[in-house]
């Protein structure tokens, strides 16, 4: 389900500009999206793209871009996966208060909204743990019989 919110909307609420640059930062987003009980699905360096779920049903890509000397642009962007459907998190408290926040603290740094005359990257769609993905690509079965992956694992 896409979004009730306008693109630019949309990218005020995902995106903030880290003091560091792009490979601090990207090292930064892997260390804060692990400590709050995300499985890292996806990495790639060289694009500055991290894709990682929570509880199979919540899953997170961010792509980080250079900006300034020393900056950097980061863009979270969330998805909520349910049988069938996907829904976009479009709430500001979420980002803020479930990535924004911790990155900040984890960096020991200060993030701030990008300015509107800014470019920002464009918002990755989250990748799905590597095994379901090829399951669900193969028309494979998700889960041996009597067992739930939709639960995925306890929160922490």
């Amino acid at each position: 389900m896409p979004s009730k919110k306008s693109a630019v909307e949309l990218r005020s609420i995902q995106s903030r500009v880290v003091p560091a640059d792009q490979d601090t930062t990207v090292r930064g987003t892997i260390a804060t999206l692990h400590d709050l009980g995300y499985r890292i699905t996806k990495v790639e360096p060289d694009a500055g793209t991290v894709s990682a779920t929570r509880q199979t049903a919540l899953r997170m890509a961010v792509v980080v871009q250079p900006h300034l000397s020393g900056q950097s642009v980061v863009r979270a962007n969330a998805t909520l996966v349910g049988l069938g459907r996907e829904a976009q998190v479009d709430s500001a408290e979420f980002y803020r208060a479930n990535f924004f926040e911790p990155l900040g603290a984890a960096m020991q740094r200060s993030l701030v909204d990008v300015p509107t005359d800014i470019a920002t990257p464009a918002a990755v769609r989250p990748v799905a743990e590597p095994p379901l993905l090829r399951q669900r690509q193969a028309g494979a079965p998700s889960a041996p019989a009597g067992s739930n992956p939709e639960q995925g694992t306890p929160p922490r």
